[in-house]
């Protein structure tokens, strides 16, 4: 009977309720006695419905349980309340196996129930979650247009404000223009410098605009002033070239030359460099004609006088123009390279017509005068040369 309790109680878990009731009533008392299960589904039930009573053991043997229950014949006394005891048992084990198939037999009826109230959830959820999937793929679709339309008005905003800046500047650069025309005529030069540095810079800002006629010809109308104020401060020094002697600069032409000096580094390093290089040819002028190979003192006797001259010049210049031109530009440090490179070339030749008849004495005191010459310009210029080459570097970097 017990062995029945649990048979039917597994059978009634792991069953559906009409199989686990037919499976209980298809089990007699003398078929569950020659019952036997395999070792596995023993582990299971132990696991199950664990026991500890001997009627419940796999390797059950009724002859030795009843030997050990009335081992005497005096014990065989009590073999009627036993019998009773156990057809009690027997009845509540009928009535718990009845109980149990028929409340599987209900909690089977329920777990139809709920697993169809589940697929009718999962069902209803799959429905909600393609209505959330199609409604975020249209609020996707909605933010990728409000994005374009974003886009749209940004670049809208930034090539508005582009134009008005365009305009602004190009309404600049007519104006500025104009005054300085005025300026070139008027041979303002401290003005004109400042206000060819701005139309330079607003000129850059349309240089992919030249296919543009009033472009063109603002880009036009700006080469022709620059062309007509280096002219013009070409001119204004070269009237202090035509004077006699060394020049007096003051008053008047001083303010004008200044200001050209302004005009010129406006108009940009070539310029620069073409002003100094004429500067240098005037100074040199004289020099080139005293000093040359077959000139008046165009003899290896007269080194020293070289020098002397050159002296007297960086004094002059000194006095007179230093005050002129900008320090940024270097004039007494290109001056005197010039003078090296004039000196080299003159003493080239010098020495190679002097070849074979050269006296060593006075060669040897040329050298030393040169020496001390060297030591002398290096001394001067040394700070000059450094900050020259360190604008240049700054200059190519840029570049």
């Amino acid at each position: 009977r017990l062995r029945q309790r649990r048979v039917a109680s597994a059978v009634s878990v792991g069953a559906p309720p009409n199989r686990a009731n037919c499976a209980a009533r298809a089990m007699d008392p003398e078929a569950l006695l020659n019952l036997t299960f395999s070792p596995q589904l023993e582990s299971a039930l132990a696991e199950v419905l664990p026991s500890d009573d001997p009627l419940d053991a796999a390797d059950f043997d009724p002859v030795a349980y009843m030997n050990a229950k009335f081992p005497t014949e005096e014990s065989l006394g009590s073999i009627d309340a036993f019998c009773d005891e156990l057809d009690a048992r027997s009845k509540a084990l009928n009535e718990e196996i009845l109980q149990t198939v028929r409340a599987q037999t209900s909690a089977g009826s329920s777990a139809r129930k709920d697993l169809e109230n589940g697929k009718q959830s999962v069902a209803e959820l799959f429905v909600k979650v393609r209505e959330i999937k199609g409604k975020a793929e249209q609020s996707e679709q909605m933010v990728h247009e409000i994005c374009r339309d974003i886009k749209s008005l940004d670049y809208a905003k930034r090539h508005l404000t582009t134009t008005i800046t365009a305009l602004k500047r190009l309404q600049m650069l007519v104006t500025a223009v104009e005054q300085l025309v005025v300026m070139s005529r008027e041979r303002m030069y401290a003005e004109a410098a400042n206000l060819l540095e701005a139309v330079t810079q607003l000129l850059g800002h349309f240089a992919e605009y030249t296919h543009i006629d009033k472009v063109r010809e603002l880009s036009d109308k700006v080469a022709d002033v620059r062309t007509s104020l280096r002219t013009q401060v070409f001119d204004d020094f070269n009237k202090l070239s035509a004077e006699d002697g060394t020049p007096q600069i003051g008053g008047a032409t001083f303010e004008t030359l200044t200001g050209a000096c302004a005009v010129v580094d406006a108009l940009g390093p070539a310029v620069r460099k073409e002003m100094i290089a004429w500067f240098s040819n005037w100074q040199f002028a004289p020099y080139k004609h005293t000093f040359q190979p077959y000139g008046e003192c165009g003899s290896l006797e007269k080194t020293e006088l070289r020098y002397a001259w050159f002296r007297k010049l960086l004094q002059a210049y000194d006095d007179t123009f230093a005050p002129l031109f900008p320090p940024s530009w270097h004039v007494a440090l290109g001056v005197t390279r010039d003078f090296c490179v004039i000196s080299k070339a003159h003493l080239d030749e010098i020495l190679d017509q002097s070849r074979g008849s050269l006296d060593v004495a006075l060669l040897t005191h040329s050298l030393q005068k040169t020496v001390e010459f060297e030591k002398v310009m290096d001394v001067r210029f040394a700070s000059a040369a450094a900050a020259e080459a360190e604008a240049e570097a700054e200059a190519e970097a840029e570049a």
